[in-house]
C-alpha cells in the first residue's frame, strides 16, 4: 500500500499547479495552527536512494526507440526459432475453450525476447521450427488490463510462419541526421554523442525528480508522525481527492485507457479500492499542507508578492501564456501560492535535516 500511496502522491504533486480545484476551501482560509501541533521538525534523519541513472538505461531507450525500428531483417531457414529472432506468427487464445477477444493475431511478427507477450508466451516458441504448431498452455497475470483474464488460465494455439534475424544499425552521425529529418523526437541532436547526451539528461531529470520527492516524503513522513492533527475541513480533504482523481484521469486518458483499467493494471485495485485509496491519500494530502503553512507560518516562510509573480512569471515563460488572465484560466492561483509555500517549506527542512544517500539494490 505505501507503493501504491507514494505513485498517486508523487501523480498529484506534479499537476498541481496545472489541475482546476473546483473548491472554495484552501489554506488561507483557516489558522493552520488549529489543526495541528507541530513536533519536532529540524534536524530529521532520512535515507534516500542515492540519484543514479540505472546502467544501461540509454542504451536500452536508444534501441528501442530510435535503432530496432530501423532493423533489417534477414530470412532464417534450417533452424528453429531462437532467442532474439523475429517469429512471424500467427495465433489464437483460448479460455474454458472458447476463443477470447484481442486474443488473436495473423502475420504478428514478435521478437523473442522483447516481453511483448505474457510470460511463457515468446518462451514456448523456442526450438520450434518454421510450419510448426504448438498449444502454449499460459496463466495471465494479476493485475490485467482485462479483469476478466487476470490470473486465469488460457491455451495459445500459436503457428510459426517464418523466422528472421534482425539487425539494428549503428548509432552514427548520419543516421541521427536521418532520424531527424524523419521526424524522430531527438531533442535537436545532430550526432550519436549528442542524442545520447539528451537521453541521458532525460533520464537524469527523471531521477533527480524522483530523489527530491523520496526526500520530502521522507522528510514529511516523520515529522506528521511527530505532529498531532485535528480532523481537516471536509472541503479541503475533497479539494485534495478531486485532484488526485483528475491527475490520475489525465495519466491514464495519456496512455488510451479509463480510469478504472489504469488503476487496475498499474496499481491491482477495484473502482472501491482506488477510491478507498484516493480518500486515504486526499486526507493526508490536506494534513501534510497544513503541517507545511504551520511550519511557514512559524518561521516566516510565507511566499511573498514578488515570489509569487516570479512564480506567475515562469510559468506563463513555460507554458507560453501571453497574459496573466490566460493563465489564471486554468491554473488554480491558490493552489500556486499553496505550492510555492510548500517549496520554500521543503527547502527550509532540507536545510536542517540529515539526509543520507543509499545505494538502490538493483535485481
Amino acid at each position: 500500500m505505501k507503493r501504491k500511496i507514494c505513485v498517486v502522491a508523487a501523480v498529484f504533486a506534479s499537476s498541481l499547479l496545472l489541475t482546476a480545484c473546483g473548491s472554495k476551501e484552501y489554506l488561507k482560509d483557516i489558522k493552520a495552527e488549529k489543526y495541528v501541533t507541530l513536533g519536532a521538525y529540524t534536524g530529521i534523519e532520512a535515507t534516500v536512494n542515492k540519484p543514479e541513472v540505472p546502467e544501461g538505461a540509454v542504451e536500452s531507450y536508444i534501441y528501442d526507440n530510435y535503432l530496432e525500428p530501423k532493423a533489417e531483417k534477414t530470412p532464417v531457414t534450417g533452424r528453429a526459432v531462437q532467442e532474439g529472432d523475429v517469429a512471424n506468427i500467427d495465433f489464437v487464445g483460448y479460455h474454458d475453450g472458447t476463443a477470447f477477444d484481442g486474443g488473436a493475431g495473423t502475420g504478428f511478427d514478435l521478437t523473442i525476447g522483447s516481453g511483448r507477450f505474457i510470460e511463457g508466451f515468446e518462451e514456448g516458441l523456442i526450438g520450434a521450427n518454421i510450419g510448426e504448431k504448438r498449444s502454449l498452455n499460459l496463466t495471465f497475470p494479476d493485475p490485467y488490463t482485462n479483469p476478466d483474464l487476470a490470473g486465469e488460465d488460457v491455451v495459445f494455439e500459436v503457428t510459426v510462419n517464418s523466422i528472421s534475424e534482425s539487425r539494428a544499425p549503428e548509432l552514427t552521425d548520419e543516421l541521427v541526421k536521418q532520424l531527424g529529418e524523419e521526424g524522430y523526437n531527438i531533442g535537436g541532436a545532430q550526432t550519436a554523442k549528442e542524442l545520447n547526451d539528451y537521453i541521458y539528461n532525460l533520464y537524469d531529470q527523471s531521477v533527480q525528480s524522483t530523489y527530491e520527492n523520496e526526500i520530502e516524503n521522507a522528510m514529511a513522513s516523520t515529522i506528521m508522525e511527530n505532529s498531532t492533527f485535528q480532523e481537516p475541513p471536509e472541503e479541503m480533504v475533497q479539494r485534495f481527492i478531486t485532484s488526485i482523481e483528475n491527475s490520475m484521469s489525465v495519466r491514464a486518458s495519456s496512455i488510451g485507457m479509463s480510469l478504472m483499467q489504469y488503476m487496475q493494471l498499474y496499481q491491482g485495485l477495484d473502482e472501491a479500492g482506488y477510491r478507498a485509496l484516493f480518500d486515504e491519500e486526499g486526507m493526508r494530502m490536506a494534513k501534510q499542507y497544513i503541517m507545511y503553512q504551520a511550519i511557514a507560518d512559524k518561521e516566516g516562510l510565507v511566499p511573498t508578492e514578488e515570489e509569487v509573480a516570479g512564480e506567475v512569471s515562469a510559468l506563463m515563460s513555460n507554458y507560453g501564456y501571453t497574459s496573466e488572465e490566460e493563465l489564471e484560466k486554468s491554473v488554480d492561483m491558490e493552489s500556486l501560492k499553496e505550492d510555492l509555500m510548500r517549496k520554500k517549506v521543503i527547502a527550509f527542512l532540507k536545510e536542517n535535516s540529515n539526509i543520507h544517500e543509499t545505494t538502490a539494490n538493483v535485481d
